[in-house]
């Protein structure tokens, strides 16, 4: 039988183990901590690379941006997205909406501090159609960079700029009186093509005119010369002359929102050239008023009415002899309450261009500067002396309008240009309808004082006396005499005619045979010399009987009274 192999001791042998082990110190980082450090640097270089591509922060601020939802909303710049809405929050004072949005790297340098934003949405207009494909894909933000001071804030448009910048062209001021219908959008035509638009329409800052931006595209902004006349146009143009009533219709569009058309005489003059961007030229309400020109020397005038202006308005014209010479300005209504007197003051300009050239305009303004400058008018003073004075026409019969005509009137008293209000009051007089009116008036006065019924009365007894002797027996009798005796006369002048007739057929006879007898008879015997003369008695028996005959024929009554006619 084997004996057993005793086994050894494990506790024993952990401990001879241990005890001959040799514990030494290691030197640097141990390579455990290499794995951490390896990811952190990976992550850092990670973050600095997607900090470093990472674009922009942007805040835009709009007064009413629409349907801008975060995170979805696009920011778009020719179609290419470019950056995303971020966030959508109103501003403390809740007028405004501020939107965060994150843009693309690469676009950061373009971000220049006239860059542009705006809300993108279907619009409907007289100028067009645009947006239609938000109503698919959703609002987006359309962008226009500028180049420029780089900034991070900025200020969103209402709706799109009408021109951007990339658009070929020139930009110039129109001004004008009024706006009327002008509007942002509005065409503007050369020989009726369309070559540019209205960009803003704004009042001037000291509010006398209103300033219309506009844009001309190229190559038509080298139609704009100096020379060059812009006037308004609508769709229907309506003149009455000469030769009738003249109707034109133009384009819908011109119809509903009006235009702006120009025109550049001499474009071949090579002396002439284009205009520079930002030139300024004066806008005309018509085309008919461009021949009238633009007056820079007026004189303001007042004048006091104290009968009605109806159908006079603001812009009547201010004529001489039918030439126009100025305009009504301003029609205010005045009572005072101390004399209780009603007054109507009409302001009105005189436009010295239209009277005077140039030179004697300016010679004027040397001789009178003191003058002037006091704001008197000693050449207006003349003609008021000499008999100027206003009064209120009608110019047309069918619309009642009136105009202010100034002529020279002799026969009133003296009068003097007044200088007591605001500006020198004109002298008047009263227009011809209350000049027509006064004169009835005063007629149907004076024809008051008259006894009309004393008159009416004896002309009243005057008839009757007349129709009681018309219709009296006397003068019955009388007629019946009368026709009695016409009848007498008519048949006596027949007779009378028959006899004379009977009676020339007789004498022709016998001068026939008295010439046969002369004939043989000598010329200067005594029996001729006999013939003539009772000849010549005959002839005039003759007369006097055709003359007797004429005048019964005339005055038969002369057969009753004799040629006297009847004794009174």
């Amino acid at each position: 039988m084997n004996e057993e192999t005793p086994k050894p001791d494990k506790t024993t042998s952990l401990a001879d183990e241990a005890a001959d082990l040799e514990v030494k110190q290691t030197r640097g980082i141990s390579l455990v901590w290499l794995i951490p450090l390896v990811a952190l640097l990976i992550g850092a270089w990670l973050a600095y690379k997607t900090l470093s591509e990472e674009g922009p922060k942007i805040t835009i601020t709009f007064v009413n941006p629409g349907s801008l939802e975060a995170g979805k909303t696009k920011i778009k710049f020719k179609d290419v997205e470019v950056g995303t809405v971020q966030t959508v929050k109103l501003s403390n004072d809740l007028s405004k909406v501020i939107v965060t949005a994150q843009l693309e790297k690469n676009v950061e340098s373009h971000l220049g501090a006239g860059t542009k934003f705006w809300v993108v949405e279907p619009r409907f207009g007289l100028s067009g159609v645009s947006g239609l494909d938000t109503l698919i894909a959703g609002h987006y933000i359309e962008v226009e960079f500028e180049e420029g001071k780089h900034t991070r804030e900025f200020i969103g448009l209402e709706h799109a700029p009408r021109v951007s910048a990339d658009t070929p062209g020139k930009r110039f001021t129109l001004l004008a009186d009024r706006a009327g219908s002008l509007s942002e959008g509005t065409r503007i035509y050369f020989r009726d093509i369309q070559v540019g638009s209205i960009i803003d329409v704004n009042l001037a800052d000291d509010r006398s005119n209103v300033l219309v931006d506009i844009f001309i595209d190229a190559p038509y902004d080298q139609l704009i010369h100096e020379s060059t006349r812009f006037w308004q146009t609508s769709g229907i143009d309506i003149s009455m002359g000469a030769q009738g009533v003249d109707v034109k219709v133009g384009s819908l569009l011109s119809l509903l929102g009006g235009g702006i058309t120009f025109d550049t005489p001499n474009l071949k003059d090579t002396n002439n050239p284009a205009s520079k961007p930002g030139a300024k030229f004066w806008l005309h309400k018509d085309f008919a008023s461009i021949a009238e020109g633009y007056y820079i020397h007026k004189i303001a005038l007042m004048m006091n009415f104290d009968d009605s202006v109806r159908g006079l308005s603001v812009g009547a014209p201010v004529e001489i002899r039918g030439i126009q010479v100025g305009k009504v300005t301003e029609i205010k209504f005045n009572f005072d309450i101390d004399t209780r007197k009603l007054s109507i003051p009409v302001y009105i300009e005189i436009d010295l261009d239209r009277i005077l050239p140039q030179s004697d305009i300016s010679r004027m303004k040397d001789a009178f500067k003191q003058a002037v400058e006091a704001r008197r008018y000693p050449g207006i003073e003349a003609l008021v002396a000499q008999g100027l004075r206003a009064r209120l026409k009608t110019g047309n019969l069918l619309t009642g309008q009136l105009f202010v005509d100034l002529d020279f009137y002799h026969d009133g008293p003296p009068m003097q240009l007044s200088y007591k209000g605001e500006y020198p009051e004109l002298p008047t007089l009263p227009s011809v309808a209350e000049a027509f009116k006064s004169d009835v008036s005063e007629i149907l006065a004076k024809l008051k004082k008259l006894p009309l019924d004393k008159i009416g009365n004896e002309l009243l007894g005057t008839v009757q006396g007349s129709n009681r002797l018309m219709n009296s027996e006397d003068v019955k009798e009388t007629i019946r005499s009368m026709n009695t005796a016409l009848k007498d006369v008519h048949q006596l002048a027949q007779t009378t005619d028959k006899e004379l007739v009977k009676l020339t057929t007789g004498l022709d006879k016998s001068l026939s045979t008295a010439v046969k007898v002369l004939e043989q008879i000598d010329p200067g015997s005594p029996m001729i010399v006999d013939i003539n003369n009772a000849l010549e008695e005959l002839a005039a028996s003759a007369r006097s009987i055709r003359a007797l005959t004429d005048y019964l024929e005339r005055h038969p009554d002369a057969l009753l009274y004799g040629k006297g006619g009847p004794k009174k």
